[in-house]
């Protein structure tokens, strides 16, 4: 008896057991099934809810030019239909005062001294020769003496003397070179000089204003009276111009030296001139020839940009007129409608480029879908970027 309770108690035991093995297992199936229903929700809602595309839709480019010739007046009223431009020659005064070094190299030229001995070689005449009795070489170099002499026949007297030419080509040597009485040429052979104490002092070395100095000076005052004006014109007008074509008028002119002065070291100019000059508005010109060239456009494109570099404008100064030209490119106007989000939606993006680039005007188109596994248009409009690249 005792054994069959035993028996049975065990059965009932072992029933136990395997009933909540079997109901533990049931449990683990249903909360892997919900694990596995819980993922593949969220990747759905992820694919819906990341999944975007975006379409860059790129328009063909056409270039447009236009050039315009522009008369100048003096006035020129905003509510004339005729296009023009203003423009007269403006004035403004101006002064300047610079100081200036004085080479110390400068040499100045001078009258060459030296000794000549006179020969008088006749029988029986007695020379007496003036003050600045003039001798002159075969070169036509000519000595002058300093006083008058006499010279007996057949004697010689030495006389101090000076070249007639200033400068170093008066510096003659002592040689046996014969000068010549200029007044007694037919004596030449009888009656004559030689140097005898060479000529020296020719040039000194003297802080002296020459006249290129002086001329280099005046030329940089005029050049700075220049630079001034066109100063003054460039912050006072917007107006266009051509600094070559500035003219200064100098109206009075002062240096402290002049051309010869000697010891000085420096030196000053001061000037007063008038600066003139023709001027027009350029920025009215540019305004013109775009307006002129948007008026060009066909109503069917629009204006993307205006190519600056190549904005050319040029004075004609003899007709008063200006030219100008200017080039744009434009593109397409491309209605809202051929643009909607809901036409591309399922697409993939060979589909999305045949659907765009069927339309006239655009002519590529890129497409992008993100993240990595989206391979179609998104069904939500929000979620669709579509924009004209220009």
């Amino acid at each position: 008896m005792d054994i069959v309770q035993k028996t049975q108690k065990k059965v009932e035991s072992s029933k136990k057991k395997l009933a909540k093995t079997i109901e533990l297992k049931s449990y683990r199936k249903l909360a892997v099934n919900f694990l596995i229903l819980t993922i593949n929700l969220i990747i759905i809602i992820l694919y819906f809810s990341l999944s975007q595309a975006r379409v860059d839709i790129v328009l063909s480019r056409d270039d447009i030019s236009h050039s315009v010739s522009l008369p100048i007046k003096e006035e020129v009223s905003l509510s004339d239909k005729e296009l023009a431009i203003s423009g007269s020659v403006v004035t403004t005064d101006v002064e300047h005062a610079q100081k200036f070094n004085v080479d110390a190299t400068s040499t100045l030229d001078k009258n060459a001294q030296g000794l000549i001995t006179i020969y008088n070689t006749t029988a029986n005449r007695n020379q007496t020769l003036v003050k600045n009795t003039r001798f002159q070489n075969e070169q036509g170099l000519e000595l002058k003496t300093k006083q008058q002499v006499q010279i007996p026949p057949g004697k010689e007297v030495q006389v101090a003397a000076f070249a007639t030419n200033p400068g170093a080509q008066g510096e003659v040597v002592i040689g046996e070179e014969r000068f010549q009485v200029a007044a007694l040429a037919y004596l030449k052979d009888q009656i004559y000089a030689q140097v005898s104490e060479s000529f020296t002092g020719g040039t000194e070395p003297v802080r002296a204003l020459t006249p290129t100095e002086f001329n280099n000076a005046k030329d940089a005052v005029e050049s700075a009276l220049r630079e001034k004006a066109w100063e003054l014109f460039l912050e006072s007008s917007q107006a266009h111009t051509e600094k070559e074509d500035l003219v200064i008028e100098i109206t009075d002119l002062e240096a402290s030296a002049n051309p010869g002065d000697i010891d000085i070291s420096e030196f000053t100019i001061t000037a007063s001139g008038t600066g003139s000059i023709f001027m027009y508005d350029e920025k009215r010109v540019e305004e013109i020839i775009k307006q002129e060239l948007i008026k060009k456009i066909p109503p069917d494109k629009i204006l993307v940009d205006f190519d600056d570099d190549s904005y050319t404008i040029e004075l004609n100064k003899k007709n008063l007129t200006v030219s100008s030209s200017i080039s744009a490119s434009m593109q397409p106007k491309i209605p809202e409608t051929a643009l909607r989000q809901e036409d591309i939606i399922g697409m993939n993006q060979e589909e999305v480029r045949l659907h765009f680039t069927k339309i006239t005007g655009i002519r590529d188109v890129k497409i992008k879908f993100w993240p990595f596994w989206v391979r179609s248009v998104p069904n939500l409009k929000d979620h669709i970027d579509i924009e004209i690249k220009k």
